[in-house]
């Protein structure tokens, strides 16, 4: 069984959703530390961020702890009114998403982004199961092990930006695990938010499933 893991991005870019669309259980990383500037709280739509406003200033905390600030929902839907209005399917899917996210709930910055997570994977079409693991007690690579096997995993699918933390050799140190480890061949097009996908192109998928030759 092929897993992948992730940390709960506010609406990422095409390469989470290929390995989601690719494997068969994807893990959402809720207990990795918050990042200030990391891609938990912004993306980047049209080249421009959009950001979430959060409650206090969080630092060296799990992402699991951080709270939004109230108002979420109105604050996601305007940037993306403001920024994709004009686009080919912003009349269509736009409207979708964007009564979708007025509909969601939550306050802290995991359950904010699954919400939106899940209402893309739907849009996408994507069955793959989601799953949140009991916290992990390793680090790194052996982290990524720990919650391959929590799920019964036997593969697990990194990304590329995989190759700069995970230390030397990493297909060894899975394969002592009795884990094959697999890596992502996506296909970048855009750094941009999946939201560009969804109101500029016929069928997104066919970009989230591109792979490198």
């Amino acid at each position: 069984m092929k897993v992948t893991i992730h940390q709960p991005d506010l609406l990422p870019y095409s390469g989470f959703w290929f390995k989601m669309a690719t494997c068969d259980v994807f893990v959402l990383s809720v207990h990795d530390q918050f990042q200030k500037h990391g891609y938990q709280r912004r993306v980047t739509m049209r080249g421009t961020w959009c950001s979430h406003q959060l409650v206090g200033k969080p630092s060296l905390v799990p992402i699991n702890t951080v709270e939004v600030a109230e108002g979420w929902q109105q604050r996601i839907v305007d940037v993306i009114h403001g920024r994709y209005a004009g686009a080919a399917y912003f009349e269509s899917r736009g409207r979708e998403l964007t009564e979708r996210i007025l509909a969601s709930e939550g306050s802290l910055l995991h359950d904010v982004n699954i919400a939106m997570i899940e209402i893309v994977k739907d849009m996408l079409d994507i069955t793959t199961p989601l799953t949140v693991t009991e916290p992990p007690n390793e680090a790194g690579t052996d982290r990524l092990i720990e919650q391959v096997k929590m799920v019964g995993g036997t593969a697990y699918l990194a990304g590329q930006g995989g190759r700069a933390y995970m230390g030397d050799d990493p297909e060894g140190r899975f394969g002592q695990e009795g884990l094959e480890l697999l890596w992502s061949h996506h296909q970048h097009s855009t750094g941009d938010s999946i939201v560009t996908l969804l109101m500029d192109k016929p069928d997104p998928m066919e970009l989230v499933l591109k792979q490198t030759t």
